[in-house]
């Protein structure tokens, strides 16, 4: 049966099937980025890095120069909500961007009560494969967030955040330590128990 599969796979009519669906699907996915651009405000350089991703709600979503997002990854944008991606921005695959969220506590047999915010990302920013955002969030310039994590608090510039919820673990090797102590108490409850261990010097002399 394997052995029939691949001889129908290596034929001149499977080959044409895949090639016909190759095709098919990248005019699909064509014609779906015209509609987020033609919805949207997206700058005509960021691009769709693989299929599947998807753009969709009644607020804004705002895309800028030189960003990309990756496969399957979406963004959901609510009324009366954004979502921004600033200029030099790499969103990784399978990425989740959600503006409204259900509220955990409470009753879900009686009418839903939803947590509402903008979700706003700086420029030069990395967000690693896998990583959901949650609503309220503001992540800093040039900032990493490494795969699979879950990001609910803002996250500092210049830092790199990890896990779920994502912590700072550390600031960026060019910042002064001038620099990196306005950001930690700027962002005290971001940081990871390391971090404030390593910053604890600050809250002491407060």
């Amino acid at each position: 049966m394997k052995k029939f599969k691949n001889t129908i796979k290596n034929s001149f009519v499977g080959k044409l099937f895949y090639y016909l669906f190759s095709f098919s699907s990248w005019c699909y996915e064509e014609e779906m980025h015209k509609q987020f651009r033609s919805k949207y405000n997206i700058d005509p350089s960021f691009y769709f890095n693989g299929g599947g991703a998807g753009f969709n709600g009644e607020g804004k979503i705002i895309c800028g120069k030189n960003s990309y997002i990756g496969q399957y990854s979406s963004i959901q944008s609510s009324a009366n909500c954004k979502v921004v991606i600033g200029d030099n921005c790499s969103i990784s695959h399978f990425v989740k961007i959600y503006t409204q969220n259900s509220l955990a506590d409470q009753d879900f047999s009686k009418e839903k009560k939803y947590s509402m915010g903008d979700v706003i990302i700086g420029n030069d920013c990395w967000i690693g494969a896998n990583v959901f955002i949650r609503e309220n969030v503001e992540i800093g310039g040039n900032a990493v967030i490494g795969a699979n994590s879950m990001v609910a608090k803002n996250i500092p510039p210049h830092s790199i955040a990890v896990g779920n919820p994502a912590k700072v673990i550390k600031f960026k090797s060019y910042l002064t330590k001038l620099e990196k102590e306005k950001l930690a108490l700027e962002f005290w409850d971001s940081l990871s128990d390391k971090l404030k261990l390593e910053f604890s010097y600050l809250k002491n002399n407060q």
